[in-house]
């Protein structure tokens, strides 16, 4: 299904991923919410919706249980801790094997029945009660719920980082500058007429470049800061964020074995990497740090801002 990007699975052959970021802490985004913005979400969503209807999607109901999980509950859980909690997120399960989960850009989350079935076999090894109760049905969450949460909360990092707008602006600059380019040269050999047609088309071509980006995977660099995103997310919904090393080690094993031209980083990169966060932000002194660094980029009157105000005061207590 190479229309959408997958959780973990297929690196694609493109160029730019040739070289793994080093490790950082990334900084928390700061989410634009313009119109133009939204209207992007909103345009490469409806172009990626079409793949997933023609596997069959179908939205989730509020309380229903697949493979014995409450996938709504755990996204819901994790949408109100991150940095866009008002978007309409909804979870949708569709027709494929694999074991593989997208987010789209305007707040529609996808699991295949395939990680459904990937992660309820997990749960026969893995299945302990964690620390927190979720709040619809009183039960306390398993580990398998934990390990549906690092997939869901990875995905939810993705749109709240906007990753697919900022695909779409990059790819729209370089169409521009592709444009020029061809005006220019035109212009020199004085068929002007031509280059403006060829600029023309290049610049308006909307349709060609929601097409680009929907079918295009996520840089590395957005992996890793979906992955340290994700984290953060599920410590301030109460899951264990360390199952997502677990995770991450058993999902080695669906891996390409060649390193050439990858898009996305090995799991051991990204496992060792999200390893070496937990490490320097797990003690309170550390997430309190993390937290005030977040709290900065805000407006005191934002929602966000509220937001991790009280997930500063949750750690006093």
């Amino acid at each position: 299904m190479g229309r959408v990007a997958k959780w973990y699975l297929v690196p694609g052959l493109l160029l730019a991923g040739c070289a793994t970021p080093q490790y950082a802490i990334r900084p928390v985004p700061v989410p634009e919410e313009s119109a133009a913005a939204l209207e992007i979400e909103r345009d490469i969503s409806a172009v990626q919706a079409e793949e997933f209807e023609r596997l069959g999607a179908r939205r989730l109901g509020w309380n229903e249980r697949v493979g014995g999980l409450d996938v709504q509950d755990v996204v819901d859980r994790l949408s109100r801790v991150t940095e866009r909690p008002a978007l309409p997120y909804r979870a949708y399960l569709y027709t494929d094997d694999g074991p593989n989960a997208a987010a789209l850009a305007d707040g529609r989350i996808y699991l295949s029945t395939g990680m459904v079935q990937y992660l309820a076999g997990r749960g026969a090894r893995v299945d302990e009660p964690l620390d927190s109760a979720s709040p619809r049905s009183g039960r306390m969450p398993s580990a398998v719920e934990a390990e549906l949460a690092v997939v869901l909360a990875h995905e939810l990092a993705h749109t709240v980082a906007q990753h697919l707008v900022k695909r779409y602006r990059m790819l729209q600059r370089q169409q521009l500058v592709m444009a020029l380019v061809a005006a220019g040269a035109s212009a020199a050999t004085r068929d002007a007429s031509a280059g403006a047609q060829q600029a023309g088309q290049l610049a308006v071509d909307a349709a060609g470049l929601l097409q680009d980006v929907a079918n295009s995977g996520y840089s590395q660099e957005q992996e890793l800061e979906a992955d340290q995103l994700g984290i953060r997310y599920m410590r301030q919904a109460g899951f264990e964020p360390r199952a997502a090393l677990e995770l991450l080690q058993d999902f080695s094993r669906f891996e390409y074995p060649w390193p050439f031209l990858r898009t996305h980083p090995y799991t051991s990169v990204r496992r060792d990497y999200l390893e070496r966060y937990l490490a320097e932000t797990e003690s309170p002194e550390g997430q309190r740090k993390a937290l005030q660094d977040a709290q900065r980029l805000y407006p005191k009157s934002s929602i966000s801002w509220q937001n991790l105000q009280r997930q500063l005061e949750a750690l006093e207590r």
